[in-house]
């Protein structure tokens, strides 16, 4: 990735951050320990996966125990696209030109193996991928607005923090991070990471930017965000392996 290689150059200066793979950052930790973790956990995504339908469940959450990733973000930030990029089937997720298509969360089985029917995959899933409604809806009612934000809080402050391992706050690349969404998972106690989408359309700058101003996050005394930082690209697939390997080790017992 163009951006990340030359942001490497830029950063020289700033010791603390270290590049584990040419899309991944980490701040404070071991760059080689954390790309060897990474590369040792088995590929689960990019196989088979399957949207369950809230009818499949009951309209429940799955009830099986099976570990649960949450992808947050501004409705614009590419949240679809990139779920659609790691589950390797970008038809599964709907996508519009016009942000804000997400009004409630949903869930995707990654299984192991071909299912016949969504219900029967949900049963059977390694993992959900969690699709949270976007954050900013345009042309959506303060009221939609509302109902949106608080569907999204209501799942993150329920659901068992040994089934919703982890989430992934997706932020644009240059824009830098989200302090509002930020804050939120701070205040849940959700362990989570940024991932600054749209790589290929940020300048060196930008990411320089972007990590800069991710640091101070880390040295909040309540903060629980992950100091490591994934820089990806849906549209042209530079970080996704990257982001699927982290998420296989979360997921993956």
């Amino acid at each position: 990735m163009r951006c990340a290689r030359t942001g490497l150059r830029a950063l020289r200066g700033h010791s603390t951050w270290q590049r584990a793979s040419p899309s991944v950052w980490c701040y404070g930790l071991d760059a080689d320990a954390l790309a060897e973790s990474a590369q040792s956990a088995p590929n689960v995504f990019g196989r088979h996966a399957v949207y369950v339908p809230p009818k499949a469940l009951d309209y429940e959450l799955p009830a099986h125990n099976a570990p649960e990733v949450a992808l947050a973000g501004r409705s614009n930030v590419g949240k679809s696209t990139l779920v659609g990029a790691l589950l390797g089937d970008p038809k599964l997720v709907r996508t519009s030109r016009k942000p804000g298509r997400t009004t409630t969360a949903r869930l995707f089985a990654v299984a192991q193996r071909p299912e016949p029917d969504a219900a029967r995959a949900a049963r059977r899933a390694a993992c959900f991928l969690v699709d949270l409604p976007g954050v900013g809806f345009a042309r959506k009612s303060k009221r939609d607005q509302d109902a949106f934000g608080e569907a999204s809080a209501a799942y993150l402050n329920e659901r068992p923090r040994h089934i919703l391992r982890h989430a992934l706050v997706l932020c644009d690349a240059r824009r830098g991070p989200c302090a509002d969404l930020l804050d939120a998972f701070d205040s849940l106690r959700v362990a989570h990471r940024v991932v600054f989408t749209k790589g290929d359309l940020a300048s060196p700058s930008d990411l320089v930017a972007a990590l800069d101003a991710t640091v101070e996050r880390f040295s909040r005394k309540l903060s629980s965000l992950v100091p490591v930082v994934h820089v990806v690209s849906a549209k042209t697939g530079a970080g996704v392996d990257d982001l699927r390997a982290h998420l296989a080790s979360i997921v993956v017992d």
